[in-house]
């Protein structure tokens, strides 16, 4: 069954990866581990500037025929982040991914309502890491959601490790609330997220592009695990439908 990775990056301009990056490669990598699509993050643009970060997806998506999907970031302190949101809409970006930790924010400051409501206004959903206090746990990130609710957040990762309950109860409670399964959970926790959050609001990611260039292929097999205890219609839902859904892929 083929997936959608609702979570890679690129390497970071400084590392040696980057210099050895090539379009083609990342699609034969899709294709050697059965994914259809992948979003594709920036990470230099969370430490330093977004909108070079955003320039760089931009570039690396093009040409793929779909199959790469560009997620844009902002910086929701910055007077001109909903601008800087909306030209990532009118650039054709899927998504915006926001990192409270890494980018030193808190979703719950009034500079993120100008931010939310562009995002409303253009469909981009917030992918949200989430799991590392003190900025971005999932009940924080709800919180954020509940004065939203027309705008679709997405959990990133679950909670990790340590916050996972609070994902789901998240999830659970507030309707806007998604979880992407993909982190450093074992597969003991995503099947109980599985078990307790309805498939419908739940995507895959692997982190691919980021740490041990293994993590993918490993993360995959946890992945597809879980799908193959599911009826068949869950397992299309989590594999790959539930993101086409949010991104407006379908």
């Amino acid at each position: 069954m083929s997936l959608v990775d609702l979570h890679t990056h690129l390497p970071s301009a400084a590392a040696p990866a980057w210099a050895s990056w090539r379009q083609s490669d990342a699609l034969a990598e899709l294709d050697r581990f059965g994914i259809a699509r992948a979003a594709v993050m920036t990470l230099d643009g969370l430490a330093y500037d977004a909108v070079t970060g955003n320039d760089v997806v931009a570039q690396v998506c093009a040409g793929s025929d779909g199959r790469l999907l560009p997620f844009g970031s902002v910086d929701p302190r910055r007077p001109d982040a909903a601008d800087e949101l909306r030209r990532c809409a009118d650039r054709g970006f899927h998504a915006i991914k926001l990192h409270p930790w890494m980018q030193g924010f808190s979703p719950l400051e009034a500079y993120m309502d100008p931010v939310a409501e562009a995002a409303i206004e253009r469909g981009l959903p917030f992918v949200m890491h989430d799991g590392t206090p003190p900025y971005a746990s999932p009940l924080q990130i709800a919180r954020l959601a509940a004065r939203f609710p027309e705008l679709t957040v997405v959990l990133a990762h679950g909670g990790l490790f340590d916050l996972w309950e609070d994902s789901v109860a998240a999830a659970v409670r507030y309707p806007n609330v998604h979880i992407t399964m993909c982190g450093t959970a074992p597969r003991a926790v995503f099947r109980e997220i599985v078990r307790r959050v309805p498939v419908a609001k739940l995507t895959l990611g692997t982190d691919g592009g980021f740490g041990d260039p293994d993590l993918r292929r490993h993360r995959l097999s946890v992945h597809r695990a879980i799908l193959a205890e599911l009826p068949d219609g869950d397992a299309a839902a989590l594999a790959y439908r539930n993101a086409e859904r949010l991104l407006g892929l379908t």
